[in-house]
């Protein structure tokens, strides 16, 4: 007896599917959706009828575990882009140099506490977090910086005259293989590397900002754009 709710339940769905047309909704339903909902609810009638009167609360409860956690992940799946916006924003606020990536491609970062942009990069592949500075003509690495991208900083020719915070330094000139900013990436970048102990960050100048398409603050975050 118990297979004959769940068996009356799929023959009135499969009736109803086969005298209505493919593309007419019921209740607002597709066919698809009505079809994958009465097998569901004819397993539930069988399980139900089968289940011992004392073990009924029991099998109640991890049904309804089950259909919360199905509920759960069909709205995480519905409102995947949504989520993914809120991580970018949660990444924003508590990691404000990493870059998100926008819906045009353009890398976003956000103002660190002290107001400035502090942008996370990739230099030939090593991390380093550079000032956005506008005021500055080039690219200019710490030593330590250009070390982690791979330049033997002992062989470079101190030649060139940089104002830093700290005052008058020399520097010397150097090419970056590439310099990646979240979706960005820029090759060959013409840059200049501080004397050790002259700079105590990394600027992200004019040498990789003037081959942007575009770059502007708006509502407080910088938003760069590549050609």
């Amino acid at each position: 007896m118990r297979i004959v709710l769940p068996l009356a339940i799929l023959a009135v769905a499969a009736a109803v599917l086969m005298l209505t047309p493919a593309e007419a909704k019921i209740a607002g339903l597709d066919h698809r959706t009505i079809a994958a909902a009465s097998g569901l609810v004819a397993m539930l009638a069988y399980y139900l009828a089968s289940a011992r009167l004392a073990h009924l609360p029991r099998m109640v409860g991890s049904i309804a575990v089950w259909a919360l956690l199905f509920a759960l992940v069909a709205g995480l799946y519905a409102y995947r882009y949504d989520a993914s916006d809120f991580i970018d924003r949660m990444t924003q606020e508590l990691m404000p140099s990493e870059p998100v990536t926008g819906q045009g491609g353009e890398a976003i970062v956000g103002r660190r506490l002290g107001g400035a942009f502090a942008v996370t990069t990739h230099i030939n592949g090593a991390r380093a977090t550079l000032l956005f500075d506008t005021g500055a003509s080039m690219v200019v690495l710490t030593a330590a910086d250009a070390r982690r991208a791979g330049i033997n900083t002992a062989e470079l020719v101190y030649d060139v005259p940089v104002t830093t915070a700290n005052g008058a330094a020399m520097a010397a000139e150097t090419r970056l293989d590439q310099i990646s900013v979240g979706p960005i990436v820029m090759r060959k970048v013409s840059a200049l590397v501080a004397r050790p102990g002259a700079l105590e960050e990394s600027l992200l100048g004019m040498s990789f900002l003037e081959r942007l398409k575009s770059y502007s603050v708006e509502r407080g975050k910088l938003v760069m754009t590549a050609k």
